[in-house]
């Protein structure tokens, strides 16, 4: 009789955590692209100790897909567009909204761009060059700027020859194309116009830039200005008001 009843508890117990593991939750959110609108149709996976579920967005970019407790990494990703990742730790099963998760369209080549209304305006490339003196080297700015209209501004930084897109500097330019300069007498000391901008990584060689400038010029060198510096590469564009 004991026997039959402790062969029913481990029966009991066994069929419980059969149910526990069969049991999964779901998380649910909307995808959109940098502009706020829906993206349809997008590739929804999540991989939760060696178990895969997939799923597709609707039409109207919201999706829903079942996870399993454990180490998760969800993935959501279409063709034309920068794939999303993210790590979770969910040792509960519940129905989590997660929101609104932003794929950010692939630029049609590597360079910087306005991220204005719902498409990509291209900054223009550009060069800087010095005049020097027994005093100074002065830095100026030669090309012709990109203009956009307003102050917060968000650029796309997409690059296709390197993975390092943090390497740029962004400076203001006077109203003599000047950038600043370096003095050598009666000390070596760096008089240039550099601005501050806040980057945030979104994969390896695509990050955003994010801006709140008064109307001006400003130049993105590709690297920083030293005392070695005598020309350069980068992005030229004017904020009008």
């Amino acid at each position: 009789m004991f026997r039959k009843i402790y062969s029913a508890i481990i029966i009991v117990f066994l069929a419980t955590k059969v149910l526990y593991a069969l049991e999964t939750g779901n998380i649910q959110g909307k995808v959109i692209d940098g502009f706020g609108k829906p993206i349809p149709l997008a590739n929804v996976v999540i991989v939760s100790n060696g178990i895969k579920s997939k799923n597709t967005a609707d039409i109207t970019g919201a999706f829903s897909i079942s996870y399993n407790t454990g180490n998760l990494k969800l993935t959501i990703d279409k063709e034309g567009y920068v794939p999303f990742y993210i790590p979770l730790s969910l040792d509960e099963i519940t129905d989590i909204p997660v929101g609104d998760i932003t794929l950010w369209k692939i630029p049609p080549k590597g360079g910087l761009f306005f991220a204005s209304n719902d498409n990509y305006i291209e900054i223009n490339s550009a060069e800087y060059y010095s005049e020097s003196n027994s005093k100074e080297r002065r830095f100026y700015v030669k090309g012709s700027p990109t203009a956009i209209k307003g102050q917060g501004i968000k650029i796309i930084d997409f690059q296709t020859d390197s993975p390092l897109v943090v390497g740029k500097t962004l400076y203001s330019v006077d109203s003599k194309g000047s950038l600043g300069c370096i003095t050598f007498y009666p000390s070596q000391k760096y008089i240039l116009n550099e601005e501050e901008d806040t980057y945030t990584k979104i994969a390896d060689n695509v990050g955003m830039r994010k801006l709140n400038l008064p109307a001006g010029r400003y130049f993105y060198c590709t690297g920083e200005i030293t005392i070695r510096s005598k020309t350069g590469l980068g992005f030229f564009f004017e904020i009008t008001s």
